[in-house]
């Protein structure tokens, strides 16, 4: 590595502790890693990348948070629809072909957190006026991104 390179991560790391880390739990065959480094040297880091280094780092905190409460479990697999207890640390618009669609990052008290994509207005009230409060919802998990970290998709629901 050469010093200037070393420079630029040094610096970013100061500037941004957290998410760096967040960088450093990351595993080197990680395409996250990748993506966060070449805008650490283009100096120029994505908004995407600032937010999925966000999940990671909020998923992260909340597995240590369960492992310290002994009430660390796994998320659901893949397929499985049910109700999850939330707590919904997030809502940002994302704009997908033009639609307004909000990210809806969660956590949950068992140490796996995730996240889901919404258009539904009454589903975007609901979860604005509960945040940072328990809520329950109905979904499916479509992905894991890490053992801690899932995806909802299809029709996620409040109750």
């Amino acid at each position: 590595m050469n010093n200037a390179f070393q420079q630029e991560m040094k610096a970013w790391a100061e500037e941004n502790p957290r998410l760096w880390w967040a960088f450093e739990q990351l595993d080197d065959t990680d395409e996250l890693r990748d993506r966060a480094l070449a805008g650490i040297v283009k100096e120029n880091m994505p908004e995407t990348v600032i937010d999925d280094l966000v999940r990671f780092a909020d998923g992260l905190e909340n597995r240590e948070r369960a492992e310290t409460a002994g009430t660390v479990s796994a998320p659901p697999g893949v397929g499985l629809r049910r109700p999850f207890n939330i707590v919904v640390t997030r809502m940002t618009k994302v704009n997908w072909n033009r639609d307004k669609t909000f990210r809806v990052d969660f956590v949950t008290e068992h140490g796996w957190s995730g996240f889901f994509d919404t258009k539904n207005p009454r589903l975007v009230e609901r979860v604005s006026k509960s945040q940072n409060k328990a809520l329950t919802i109905v979904g499916e998990v479509e992905r894991h991104l890490y053992d801690f970290l899932v995806v909802l998709g299809g029709r996620v629901r409040a109750l």
